[in-house]
């Protein structure tokens, strides 16, 4: 009897150690990868940072430097989870992940599969320019409904403003037509040469960026749409060929500021509109360079932020 419980004790022990070490093995080979880099981010190489970008893996050991204003989001397809982190400094990931409980996403099955099959058929390239983007074509976890969803949303929400008139361009652009929002989201246009924001007037040919603050508990995707006096549009932001959006996401309760994507100001006295669209999940905002309209979006109402600045450029 005695000999059978020492046998017993040993298999036990010997499972113990067996579940241990699969344990550490587990932790030393659990990777992560990259979903978007938002401003300047770098991952140590050896003795050197270097930048980093989508689709990268990386460890809980991987050393991190995020610059002011900017975001690194990666995700977990094992554990169904995004983080997000914007810490300036450098930390390795794995205590960046133990500092990010507000920023953390728990993500369903099927659209995990849905982030992961864009994020690496995606051949990541940007629009080159903003006219482009009426060719842009997007696959849909969210199928085009959703994104015909956001902009009916965006027609209701000008409409329901305090001095609606005209078309849904001309209702974003009346800084008299005081509009409300969904999601609480704020941005300011930032002066690339002093870092500060610009005020209502601004002189001509000025490089700005879009600063976005994210005050939701959700990250939210973004985009600025310019409209002057004359109704012309022009999207601030670029997207990848695939409207993915990976590169406009913004953190939950995170500030970013979008500074490899500046624009120049007019180079003649005009009065622009910015008009900051947000949403919850990934959207074509291209469709936003056609005439807005509600359409025929039938469906569940989308929740979008919208936010709007005012901005004069003379001499």
């Amino acid at each position: 009897m005695r000999n059978k419980h020492l046998h017993t004790g040993f298999v036990l022990t010997l499972v113990v150690a067996v579940c241990m070490a699969m344990g550490a093995t587990t932790a030393r080979a659990q990777k992560y990868v990259v979903y978007s880099v938002v401003g300047k981010a770098y991952v140590q190489h050896g003795e050197r940072f270097e930048p980093i970008a989508a689709r990268r893996y990386l460890t809980p050991k991987s050393r991190l430097k995020i610059t002011e204003e900017s975001a690194v989001t990666i995700i977990d397809e094992a554990k169904l989870k995004m983080f997000s982190f914007t810490r300036p400094g450098v930390n390795t990931v794995g205590s960046l992940i133990d500092l990010s409980s507000k920023r953390t996403k728990s993500l369903t099955k099927q659209y995990m599969s849905y982030l992961v099959k864009q994020l690496f058929n995606s051949n990541g390239k940007k629009m080159l320019h903003p006219d482009a983007y009426m060719q842009v074509t997007g696959t849909s976890y969210r199928a085009e409904a959703t994104d015909s969803l956001m902009a009916a949303r965006v027609v209701r929400i000008a409409a329901e403003g305090t001095a609606p008139e005209g078309t849904t361009e001309q209702q974003l652009f009346s800084s008299s037509n005081l509009i409300a929002s969904d999601l609480d989201v704020q941005f300011e246009l930032v002066d690339v040469q002093t870092g500060r924001p610009v005020g209502a007037h601004v002189a001509p040919n000025t490089a700005c960026y879009v600063r976005v603050k994210n005050n939701t508990s959700e990250p939210l995707y973004v985009n600025v749409l310019n409209i002057d006096a004359q109704g012309n549009k022009y999207m601030v932001l670029p997207m990848d060929e695939d409207a993915t959006c990976a590169n406009l996401l913004v953190p939950a309760n995170a500030t970013v500021g979008f500074k490899a994507d500046p624009f120049i100001t007019s180079d003649t006295p005009s009065t622009d509109a910015f008009v900051l669209v947000a949403t919850e999940t990934p959207v074509n905002f291209s469709i936003l360079m056609n005439a807005i309209t509600a359409g025929k979006a039938d469906g569940a109402r989308v929740r979008v932020g919208v936010a709007r600045t005012v901005l004069n450029t003379k001499h």
